[in-house]
């Protein structure tokens, strides 16, 4: 409602400021051609500071995004490519599994909320509260894979010609048999 009003009230004032150059150049005499240039010029420069100050927040986001999305999927990288059979070099501790806290999973999770597209919260939520059942890993695999993809497309790939299987394949390595289900 406030953008309403707000644009409401740029008409006119914008009007207002058309209707007293007019009645300068009418009844004051002033030059026309270096009024209205005046006028362009001072348009312009306003149109494009706004179109940068929007840039420049894009940018930021896209920036803040790409950071954030990092970072939970090196916690998936961690939490995947990791195994307890392992090879332990004598002398050495064994590399201990990255956990993460309920608490930080909480915390990643608002802050997407915030900075998200709504395709990677709504996948984000899928993926979270998706398939519980052993029976239903394929179903589980395809939407993390469809948050993995969601992601892609929010940090700047929006014609990604990739499929669900196609970014789980760094992951998973005989997800070929199930491409047809995963890429549905």
């Amino acid at each position: 409602m406030n953008r309403k009003k707000d644009i409401a009230v740029g008409g006119i004032v914008a009007l207002v400021g058309i209707a007293a150059i007019w009645a300068l150049v009418q009844y004051a005499g002033l030059q026309a051609s270096l009024l209205w240039t005046a006028i362009i010029g001072a348009a312009a420069w306003a149109i494009r500071s706004n179109v940068e100050q929007k840039r420049e927040y894009e940018k930021l986001l896209a920036d803040r995004k790409r950071e954030h999305y990092l970072q939970f999927l090196e916690f998936l990288a961690g939490f995947l490519g990791t195994t307890d059979d392992e090879p332990v070099i004598k002398g050495q501790r064994p590399k201990q599994k990255k956990s993460i806290s309920i608490e930080e999973l909480r915390m990643w999770s608002l802050r997407l909320t915030l900075i998200g597209s709504d395709e990677v919260v709504n996948a984000w939520n899928r993926a979270r509260n998706g398939a519980t059942d052993p029976g239903e890993s394929l179903s589980m695999m395809k939407n993390w894979g469809q948050l993995w993809l969601a992601m892609r497309k929010d940090c700047g790939h929006i014609d990604t010609k990739l499929g669900v299987t196609d970014v789980l394949a760094s992951f998973v390595n005989d997800i070929e048999k199930s491409r047809e289900y995963l890429d549905s």
